[in-house]
């Protein structure tokens, strides 16, 4: 079980690796627009209409309606699909990367990153815990907010080494999201837009990483069947 729940922590330290890289890719290419969350893109959209600025209105409208459709998109599929969502939000991911890759003409700068938009929230349902907690791959608020809780109740309240344990998870996934925001800058910084195919190396190093995954608990199953 505990073997299990390492290589469970590792895929979501992985995917967090995708998710930095493409926060950061579509920052840096695209006129600061967020593609993981909507918090920052709806002030703007509020900010445009109290300014009366509608240049960017429709197309910030039709980031969070596909972000929405995102969400809805993985409740469906995962009541009637038999494969695994986090294979799902991987292909997703996957497909998405190829459009924005394939489409370099698509001059908006919102436009161009909406598949990305609607594979944000397929992945962070898709992996949203690992080993009991509860954790996005996709944005760093409430990692930050249980990460510097949890180191705090260990230093100061019960030196409790389970307490420890989710910390470093939570300080992990930090770390390897912004690896992963490194990543996207650096070969964006190199090759623009095009560095979007360079976020299919984090996606790989996922999909290796959920295979180690379903064969620990594959093995086992195979154990408690004996």
């Amino acid at each position: 079980m505990k073997r299990i729940t390492q290589r469970q922590m590792t895929l979501h330290h992985a995917v967090s690796i995708v998710g930095g890289f493409l926060g950061s890719y579509t920052i840096f290419n695209h006129f600061d627009f967020f593609c993981n969350a909507q918090t920052g893109n709806l002030i703007r959209l509020v900010q445009d209409l109290c300014r009366g600025d509608l240049s960017l209105v429709w197309f910030m409208l039709l980031g969070f309606v596909t972000y929405c459709g995102g969400n809805a998109f993985y409740v469906l599929v995962r009541r009637r699909s038999r494969l695994s969502m986090k294979i799902v939000s991987l292909i997703v991911t996957s497909a998405a990367v190829v459009i924005v890759g394939a489409c370099p003409f698509i001059t908006n700068h919102i436009l161009a990153c909406i598949p990305l938009v609607f594979a944000a929230p397929v992945q962070w349902n898709a992996f949203k815990t690992a080993g009991g907690n509860s954790s996005s791959t996709i944005f760093s608020s409430n990692n930050v907010r249980q990460a510097s809780m949890l180191l705090t109740k260990y230093l100061f309240v019960d030196k409790d080494k389970a307490t420890l344990a989710r910390a470093r998870f939570y300080w992990a996934t930090l770390l390897c999201f912004h690896i992963g925001v490194a990543f996207g800058c650096l070969t964006s910084m190199w090759l623009g837009t095009a560095a979007i195919w360079f976020c299919f190396v984090p996606i790989l190093l996922s999909a290796l990483a959920y295979y180690r995954y379903i064969s620990a608990k594959w093995q086992a199953a195979a154990l408690v069947g004996h």
